[in-house]
């Protein structure tokens, strides 16, 4: 039988969203974990975490010892701000959601080299891996770049040479691009120069990005994925590299939205966020009684505006 745990992760301190988050979910999970950073109070099921929002990673690692339990099957880390469809609960988890078994989740996996008309303005960060932070001896501590490599092709995922497009995007000489321009010929043709070959970059790692408010990890993978999640955060990886890294250096078996029953629903504009509040009146009540049938989750929503009416 499955069991999921749900973890809820605070990128920030807020924690009047605590009480709120607990009455939404207490019906549907009985093991319920706060991930909060720099937290004092004394709720017992609240685990101070203390990194950058930058890195929260880092919380996987830091509360894996007390959120991992043997009767736990899945474990869903959830963004604060990121609202669960209502009918998934800790027993029917796989059946609501059609994840697989022994499968892990993640939304979406971005091969870098893929990236041409938009770039990610946090490529980068995976080519600097190794410089991202000093102090921190890790090479030992993951697997080869030639496992990892394979690790990466055994779900699919390809690591291939980058151009300075996939990395930079479009850049121009013009006054308002001209330090866009000049960074990106300073990063590639000077800084990342031990990197080059045949006119591309090769990542020095092989690294991946994701969107990374929701994630569900199997009971097989949890311990290391949390420990290469510690592991990256203490190299400085940005969390939305380090979380996909992890899980595609960690898991047997991963799915995509793309793959699930329940898609989710990203809120990427101010418009998008205004509609979702307008059409519930900002009433948690009333978006939980509403929330769309095929729908896995909202992000972001912010609490703070809305009625807690549950």
């Amino acid at each position: 039988m499955s069991k999921a745990a749900l973890i809820i992760v605070f990128n920030h301190r807020y924690d009047k969203n605590i009480p709120v988050l607990e009455k939404m979910y207490a019906g549907r999970f009985s093991d319920i974990w706060f991930l909060v950073p720099f937290y004092d109070g004394d709720h017992p099921r609240v685990i101070p975490v203390y990194e950058s929002s930058n890195y929260f990673q880092s919380y996987f690692a830091q509360g894996y010892h007390r959120f991992a339990a043997a009767d736990t099957t899945h474990y869903i880390f959830l963004g604060d701000d990121c609202i669960l469809h209502p009918s998934v609960n800790e027993t029917n988890l796989a059946t609501q959601t059609g994840l697989p078994d022994d499968t892990d989740f993640i939304p979406g996996i971005i091969e870098f080299h893929k990236l041409e008309k938009d770039s990610w303005w946090h490529t980068f960060k995976g080519i600097d891996f190794f410089r991202n932070r000093k102090g921190a001896e890790i090479k030992n501590e993951l697997p080869s770049r030639e496992e990892a490599l394979q690790r990466f092709a055994a779900h699919g995922i390809d690591v291939m040479p980058l151009s300075r497009r996939n990395i930079f995007g479009k850049t121009n000489i013009s006054r308002k691009g001209l330090p866009q321009w000049l960074r990106a010929r300073y990063h590639y043709n000077y800084r990342w120069k031990q990197f080059k070959q045949n006119g591309k970059l090769e990542m020095p790692y092989p690294v991946a990005g994701a969107y990374s408010d929701i994630v569900i990890v199997t009971a097989g993978t949890i311990k290391a994925f949390c420990r290469y999640c510690g592991i990256m955060a203490a190299a400085g990886l940005f969390v939305e590299i380090a979380i996909p890294t992890a899980l595609l250096l960690s898991a047997k078996k991963i799915a995509q939205e793309k793959d699930l029953l329940l898609k989710g629903k990203a809120l990427w504009t101010a418009a998008d966020i205004s509609d979702v509040e307008t059409a519930h009146g900002r009433s948690l009540s009333h978006l939980m009684d509403h929330f769309p049938g095929t729908q896995l989750y909202y992000h972001p929503v912010k609490l703070s505006r809305w009625t807690n009416d549950l």
